[in-house]
C-alpha cells in the first residue's frame, strides 16, 4: 500500500467554493528573476510539476498564479523541492513577499493514483484499527517529520502518535472509513 503527499483540502472563499489541496510552502526566492524554491510536504513532486495554476497564501492574501516553468530541485530531509517561475513574479523583490507562503493547487488537478495507493489527506477522519480489531481512535491530523510523517490518532482524551511508515499501514478501507495498522509490539501504550 503506497502513499503520496497532498495535505488537507480547503474550500476557497467566493463563488463555487472550489477545493484546494496544500502541497508545500515557499522556502525563498531562487535567483534574481522571481523564481521560487518550493518545499513539498512529501517526496513526490508530480502534482506540482504538472500544475498549470497554483495558489499562494500568505500575508499579502491568497492569490492564484499561472505557472510559467517548474523543475525538480532535489530534496531536503525527505521532502521534494521544486523551482517554480510564476506569471507576475518577475523579480526577487516580488518573490520575497511570498517566502513562507502555503502553496496549493485545485483538488481536481491532483493526478489519479494507481490501485492500492492513496493521498495522506484521505486518512484524516478515518478510524484507526489494529489488526486484532481494537479501535485506536480517529486520525485527526498528520504531522510532517524529517524521517517519517506521524499520524495523530485521538480517542476521547487519549492521543496516540503513530509513525506513518509503509510497513505499518496494512489496509485502507475507504468504504468503511478505516485504516488498519500493524505496529510492532511495544510501539503503542497498552491500555
Amino acid at each position: 500500500m503506497g502513499t503520496s503527499s497532498a495535505s488537507g483540502v480547503r474550500r476557497a472563499a467566493g463563488d463555487g467554493g472550489e477545493a484546494f489541496v496544500d502541497l508545500g510552502r515557499v522556502v525563498r526566492p531562487h535567483g534574481f528573476d522571481g523564481t521560487l524554491l518550493i518545499e513539498l510536504y512529501g517526496d513526490d513532486p508530480a502534482n506540482l510539476l504538472a500544475a498549470e495554476v497554483v495558489t499562494l497564501s500568505a500575508e499579502p492574501g491568497t492569490i492564484p498564479f499561472r505557472v510559467r516553468c517548474a523543475r525538480e530541485a532535489g530534496s531536503s530531509q525527505g521532502h521534494a523541492r521544486v523551482r517554480m517561475a510564476l506569471s507576475g513574479l518577475d523579480s526577487r523583490e516580488r518573490a520575497e513577499v511570498w517566502s513562507g507562503a502555503r502553496l496549493s493547487i485545485p483538488e481536481q488537478a491532483l493526478r489519479s493514483l494507481p490501485e492500492g495507493e492513496f493521498y495522506w489527506r484521505e486518512l484524516i477522519g478515518l478510524r484507526c484499527r489494529l489488526l486484532d480489531g481494537r479501535d485506536l481512535g480517529v486520525i485527526q491530523e498528520i504531522w510532517p517529520g524529517a524521517q517519517n510523517d506521524v499520524l495523530v490518532v485521538r480517542a476521547g482524551s487519549v492521543t496516540r502518535l503513530v509513525p506513518a511508515l509503509r510497513q505499518l499501514l496494512v489496509r485502507l478501507d475507504r468504504a468503511a472509513g478505516e485504516l488498519w495498522i500493524d505496529p510492532p509490539a511495544g510501539l503503542l501504550e497498552e491500555e
